[in-house]
């Protein structure tokens, strides 16, 4: 990678951190906290084009490190349940893609020279050369690895980009669409006094599900490995 891409991509991220810092700053000596009716008048103000600006936020957001979790809320809040989890699909593989080909293409050996040093990456690298497209749609089901690393991670190993993309919008899908149901619910349950229905219990019985059972299923393929090797 040349030393000017480098200087580039580090010239966006720093612009990107100032930018966010600055308003958090502003908002916190103003005292005006963008509620969610403003944030949805905000952003449904764009009209035709308000899901595509959302898409892009969330993209630029997650790409430099925000938690996509956070922005999947918001589109929940704004664009409901099955809107909303679309958006929200795209908004995350938007990110995903953009620290992908970052990584890819702008700084890949100053990325690859920050993870040799994480003990995951090196177990996530030899996962991909050996089975590409499947050992990537396990760690998008099965999140044993960071989200945002490995979003960086899978732009200096050999797996092509569809694949890529493929694998995280399907893995993705199921967990996204649980907390964009749960973050629906819980809004209209807040609009009723915090009353208690079978839908709001259905919805954190689901995510609760999908949120534990990686963590069931990591513990036992590591136990199972233990005793293999034991």
């Amino acid at each position: 990678m040349s030393q000017k891409r480098l200087h580039t991509a580090r010239i966006l991220f720093a612009l990107t951190v100032v930018s966010a810092a600055g308003y958090g700053v502003w908002a916190y000596r103003s005292g005006h906290f963008m509620t969610v009716a403003e944030l949805r008048g905000w952003i449904t103000g764009f009209g035709m084009f308000a899901p595509l600006v959302f898409i892009a936020m969330y993209g630029l957001l997650v790409t430099f490190g925000f938690p996509a979790v956070l922005c999947s809320t918001v589109g929940g809040l704004v664009f409901g349940r099955f809107y909303g989890t679309f958006l929200n699909l795209f908004g995350a593989c938007s990110g995903a893609s953009g620290a992908f080909w970052i990584a890819r293409l702008i700084a890949r050996d100053f990325v690859a020279d920050k993870l040799s040093g994480a003990k995951w990456f090196d177990s996530f690298s030899k996962g991909i050369d050996r089975d590409g497209f499947y050992y990537m749609l396990f760690v998008r089901l099965l999140p044993v690895f960071p989200f945002n690393g490995t979003n960086y991670a899978s732009g200096v190993t050999n797996i092509r980009y569809r694949h890529f993309l493929l694998a995280t919008m399907i893995g993705m899908l199921p967990y996204d669409f649980a907390l964009t149901n749960t973050v629906v619910e819980v809004g209209e349950a807040a609009a009723k006094g915090f009353k208690m229905s079978p839908g709001l219990i259905a919805a954190l019985s689901l995510l609760a599900f999908v949120s534990l059972a990686p963590i069931r299923i990591k513990k036992y393929i590591e136990g199972k490995n233990a005793r293999k090797s034991a």
